[in-house]
């Protein structure tokens, strides 16, 4: 199907609100009612504050978002790529993208009102905040969007005063066997950005991209927390084909029992949906993360 508007929905009838996003200033309609959600982190949002959604990607859902899955939902694409008949049947009021779709902004824009709801993870609660408040003010739910914001700032500020006191770590993305350090302001690097954990590596010590990471740099390094992303569980299927090899058997090697972490028992395997698929861009996403973060920095202290 060609890139075009169709006739506006009812909704479009009512006064329509300037909702700030990634890319600017969009005009959307109260309480659109058709809204097709391209990003994860936006879902969250939109389930947590109980919106409707009429549209999502085929993805790998976490538990709480897996009724999604279910056939009552049209799947309008994938996390990348827009599926336009799909979004003819759907006639959305609202599309929303943001991070790995934010790329089909410009087009989908044409089609209906659209926002980029895009996190940069140097400023992830101000953009998590700024997209809550937009999509509970569509709503009238201005009240349930600021209690929401304010307990993710109460846990993420909880959270950094008991990752400040802990010693430097070392995060890992592993692709199977295949593992890619992380450092303050890289993809992942939120986890000391935002959380306030400390970085046994600056961004200058990463290895050239495409450059392997072996476990004898790690035990070289010897970090005092292991923390790991493991991409093939979040997404259900290796990179390229082939078995899936779960983290935790990974890194069950002599190089990682060897070094501080994993002698003082401090190699945590994070969340891998929470984090890979979601990017912590979702309030619950969000709020489990800490969580867990939190168990074990207390844990470590006892």
């Amino acid at each position: 199907m060609a890139a075009g508007a169709w006739a506006a929905s009812p909704a479009a009838a009512q006064a329509p609100i300037a909702i700030a996003h990634a890319k600017g200033v969009t005009r959307v309609p109260a309480a659109p009612q058709r809204v097709v959600v391209f990003d994860l982190g936006a879902l969250d949002t939109m389930h947590t504050l109980g919106l409707p959604v009429a549209g999502v990607p085929k993805a790998q859902f976490p538990d709480y978002l897996q009724g999604y899955a279910a056939a009552r939902y049209p799947v309008a694409g994938s996390l990348f790529e827009p599926d336009y008949e799909a979004l003819s049947r759907i006639r959305p009021d609202l599309i929303i993208v943001g991070g790995r779709s934010a790329a089909k902004y410009e087009l989908l824009r044409k089609i209906a009102p659209t926002v980029d709801f895009s996190v940069n993870g140097q400023q992830m609660l101000q953009d998590m905040g700024r997209n809550v408040t937009a999509l509970a003010s569509l709503y009238g739910k201005q009240a349930q969007g600021q209690a929401l914001v304010d307990r993710m700032q109460q846990a993420v500020a909880g959270l950094r005063q008991l990752s400040s006191q802990a010693a430097p770590g070392l995060l890992l993305m592993a692709v199977n066997d295949k593992i890619m350090p992380q450092a303050p302001g890289s993809r992942f690097g939120f986890l000391f950005d935002v959380l306030g954990a400390q970085s046994a590596l600056t961004a200058q010590q990463l290895p050239a991209r495409g450059t392997a990471y072996t476990f004898d740099d790690v035990a070289r390094l010897n970090p005092q927390w292991l923390y790991v992303i493991d991409r093939n569980t979040a997404t259900g299927q290796a990179a390229g084909g082939g078995a899936i090899i779960p983290s935790q058997q990974v890194f069950d090697n002599a190089q990682v029992k060897g070094t501080a972490a994993g002698q003082k028992g401090q190699v945590v395997f994070l969340d891998p949906k929470g984090w890979y698929l979601m990017g912590s861009t979702g309030p619950t996403a969000l709020l489990g993360n800490v969580a867990q973060l939190k168990q074990v920095y207390q844990a470590a202290v006892r």
